[in-house]
């Protein structure tokens, strides 16, 4: 037991000896990524969700948009000089923070679209099996049915039963066959 709490008290420092590593280690990245990943910041101290999906969605795309400044900082002239040009670019900035913002359209958008997608395939399947019900019940007849569900040619659906024994001027009168 006290083992486990020791491990989990050296993560801060682990974390924050990496830093300073990179920070002295590749100081240029270091600065790129501490001014273009600013938006990942502030959804990882706003989000307080269990999954933090938010600083997720944000984290990834901001990463997205963040990349091909790395790769033009690695691979042309990894110097501040070139870091502080990128940085104090507002084209750049622009796109950087750009795409974080689609990661907060997607954190917002996306469990909307992705519940109307769901709706509307349940609705399918459930047309598509009725569908294969009615096969089923004109090619082997009424007798493959439960037996709470039995069709009554001349009854009036129960449900439209239960409204007219409620009564009322806006009783549905059933049509006659």
């Amino acid at each position: 037991m006290a083992k486990a709490k020791r491990r989990g008290a050296g993560k801060p420092l682990a974390i924050a000896i990496g830093a300073l590593v990179l920070l002295f280690a590749a100081l240029p990245t270091a600065t790129l990524l501490a001014i273009g990943m600013a938006p990942t910041l502030a959804a990882f101290i706003s989000d307080m969700t269990p999954g933090r999906y938010l600083a997720k969605c944000v984290a990834g795309m901001n990463f997205a948009g963040l990349s091909p400044f790395l790769y033009k900082l690695w691979f042309t002239s990894h110097d501040l000089t070139t870091a502080i040009a990128m940085v104090s670019d507002v084209f750049g900035l622009f796109v950087i923070y750009s795409a974080a913002g689609l990661g907060w359209l997607l954190y917002l958008g996306l469990p909307g679209a992705v519940a109307m997608f769901r709706s509307l395939n349940a609705r399918r399947r459930i047309h598509a099996l009725r569908e294969k019900q009615r096969d089923l019940i004109d090619e082997w007849g009424e007798c493959i049915l439960p037996a709470g569900e039995k069709k009554n040619e001349g009854a009036p659906d129960p449900a439209l039963q239960e409204k007219m024994a409620e009564g009322g001027a806006n009783a549905p009168v059933p049509a006659s066959p």
